[in-house]
């Protein structure tokens, strides 16, 4: 590999400036795409890194870790996923304790020069990706340029990458359960269950509603993106067409509360008509109109076990995925007290 190169020489070897350079590792929109990926491919060639700021200089710099959050090809999509924020804030807490700087971008994983991407955008001695959405095959292949690479996510059988990641059957199987032993009959299951983690989360819907011998029927299910207007105008949809369920099961809280809002819009009772349970506990779950029933996804733990784990690779040793037990908060959505 070459002698590595500042910023200066990196701009006068792709005959650009240095803010060219800085806007198309950073995926800027002002930056056309041949030219990105020039740019990239020179830096991954001369071991580009960015240069440390001014701020930042000791004589024993702390080594970074970069933060990844996976995002479709929308140019105009905001991350803003409260579970995927809470749990930066954890792992920002974490990488500080262990004297850690951290990084955070956003990327899209269906990129062929990812890797690339990620190995220009700074002096990162290892990744953590939130979230695998649909992107299991590329993060298998990411893997193999970025080996000291942690994703926070389901366990997978063929994975070739270290993952973190909450119990998502179990804790599917424990909110449908909890429903079925309150008397509700007919459950609903809303999410996207395309995506790997929620797809999970479904599996163990199924396990729950066949254990308690409940019907299975696809009139139940409510296919839905993890987004806040769509699920409520999903719902509010199946309402208006006469769609009737005693309790619905959402594959995270956000769904959760635009059901219950949706259900209170059409005149119906949460939960004595209908009991809601959500997914991963964020903190306004507890806050709402009334206060969501929720599977809780421990972020405390699950972020240290990420670090942990990134830092066992960046030492040179192995690195087992981990899977976080899951626990079913009750609070009054679901028609219960504890």
């Amino acid at each position: 590999m070459a002698k590595k190169i500042n910023m200066e020489q990196l701009a006068s070897l792709a005959g650009v400036s240095k803010s060219t350079v800085s806007r198309a590792l950073n995926d800027s929109a002002d930056v056309s795409e041949g030219t990105k990926e020039r740019i990239r491919r020179l830096a991954f060639e001369n071991d580009y890194r960015l240069t440390t700021a001014p701020w930042e200089w000791s004589e024993k710099k702390s080594p970074t870790v970069t933060v990844v959050l996976p995002t479709s090809n929308r140019r105009s999509e905001l991350y803003s996923a409260p579970f995927a924020l809470e749990l930066i804030g954890r792992l920002a807490d974490e990488l500080a304790e262990a004297d850690y700087n951290m990084l955070l971008t956003k990327l899209h994983l269906d990129r062929e020069d990812i890797a690339k991407s990620i190995l220009a955008k700074g002096q990162s001695d290892g990744i953590i990706v939130i979230g695998q959405r649909r992107q299991h095959r590329r993060l298998k292949d990411i893997s193999r340029e970025v080996p000291t690479m942690v994703v926070w996510g389901a366990d997978l059988p063929d994975a070739t990458y270290c993952t973190v990641g909450s119990d998502n059957r179990a804790g599917g199987k424990l909110a449908t359960d909890h429903l079925a032993r309150l008397g509700r009959k007919r459950i609903a299951f809303v999410g996207d269950r395309s995506a790997i983690e929620p797809k999970l989360r479904f599996r163990g819907y199924l396990d729950a509603l066949a254990e308690h011998g409940l019907e299975q029927s696809d009139n139940l299910i409510i296919d839905t993106p993890f987004d806040r207007l769509s699920a409520k105008m999903e719902v509010a949809a199946r309402l208006n067409s006469g769609l009737q369920f005693d309790a619905a099961f959402a594959a995270n809280d956000e769904i959760a509360m635009s059901i219950i809002s949706a259900l209170q819009e059409a005149n119906y009772s949460v939960p004595g008509d209908v009991a809601v349970v959500g997914f991963d506990d964020i903190s306004m779950a507890e806050y709402g109109n009334p206060p969501l029933t929720t599977v809780r996804q421990d972020i405390r733990r699950g972020s240290g076990v990420l670090v942990d784990s990134l830092i066992r690779l960046m030492e040179g040793h192995s690195c087992r995925s981990t899977m976080v037990p899951v626990d079913l908060i009750v609070r009054r959505s679901c028609g219960a007290y504890s």
